[in-house]
């Protein structure tokens, strides 16, 4: 798909002065689409009953292993620091909810240790130019060498991982609570190659695979299957669980409706695909091989 073709349908979201999020194409809106689909699975079809509100947490995966070569080392470990930092920036310069989502970094000694490092020399550079946002690295919780199911099992939350993926078979449900850990490979590459971070959850990891609903955006040429950085994954996640939360704290039922819950997913997109376009305006779209 060429580059052009994405950005000009990008081009059309809006986001109004208030909460709601329109993303055009045609007629259609972000809250059209997700009532036309919702529609479509069950319009009446309730979410289970929710419960109370654990904090959920955000797993950065460096576990593939960086270069060995000095060049690519230190280019790999800029990019995931970065990454990281781009959404520690963007969190904190926002008008942020009081629960945000925990941020674990887990690799191997050497990798998450030089990450950390690489992140402490951008902390002091924004607070040596004075910058109004106030992230620190001590949002992210640095874990060297441990297992990714064994800090799992240690956070009670084995069985409400999924491991993001867009090669996965399965796709989240957009009209059901997003599940409370989440699991992003720390893959950032011009080229992506298809199935890697899909063997490694469901082969390396034994965990669930899954992609977001992203076709749901009804956006020209987004599919599902885009491959999308991981500073706007991270984003999508942390508003999701966000619009997700007030949704069942304003709730004056057990049950809430899909319609709410797909509506809470298509603003998270929405918004991530905007800061997307505007933090990376060339990167808007990936190549894979």
């Amino acid at each position: 798909m060429a580059a052009d073709s994405i950005e000009g349908s990008l081009e059309r979201l809006r986001v109004d002065g208030g909460d709601s999020v329109e993303l055009e194409k045609g007629a259609d809106s972000a809250a059209d689409a997700a009532s036309r689909s919702a529609h479509d699975v069950s319009r009446a079809t309730p979410s289970p009953p929710h419960r109370p509100h654990a904090v959920p947490m955000l797993l950065c995966d460096a576990g593939y292993g960086f270069p060995t070569q000095a060049r690519p080392r230190k280019e790999r470990i800029n990019a995931v620091s970065r990454q990281i930092c781009n959404f520690l920036e963007w969190r904190s310069s926002s008008e942020a909810e009081s629960h945000c989502c925990n941020v674990s970094l887990l690799g191997a000694e050497s990798d998450v240790g030089a990450v950390g490092n690489r992140m402490s020399e951008l902390e002091k550079r924004a607070r040596s130019a004075q910058s109004a946002n106030n992230w620190t690295k001590g949002e992210v919780d640095f874990q060297c060498d441990v297992p990714i199911d064994a800090f799992l099992e240690q956070q009670s939350m084995k069985e409400d991982a999924v491991y993001l993926s867009p090669d996965a078979s399965e796709t989240l449900l957009s009209t059901r609570r997003p599940p409370r850990a989440v699991i992003v490979g720390m893959l950032i590459d011009r080229r992506v190659t298809t199935d890697r971070s899909r063997l490694r959850a469901e082969e390396t990891l034994q965990i669930r695979a899954a992609k977001l609903p992203l076709d749901e955006l009804n956006v020209k040429e987004l599919t599902s299957n885009e491959p999308l950085n991981v500073d706007t994954v991270m984003e999508l996640m942390q508003r999701w669980w966000w619009l997700a939360q007030r949704c069942e704290k304003s709730s004056k039922d057990d049950e809430i409706d899909s319609v709410a819950y797909q509506k809470c997913f298509l603003e998270a997109a929405a918004y991530a695909m905007k800061t997307q376009r505007e933090r990376h305006p060339n990167r808007t779209i990936h190549n894979k091989k």
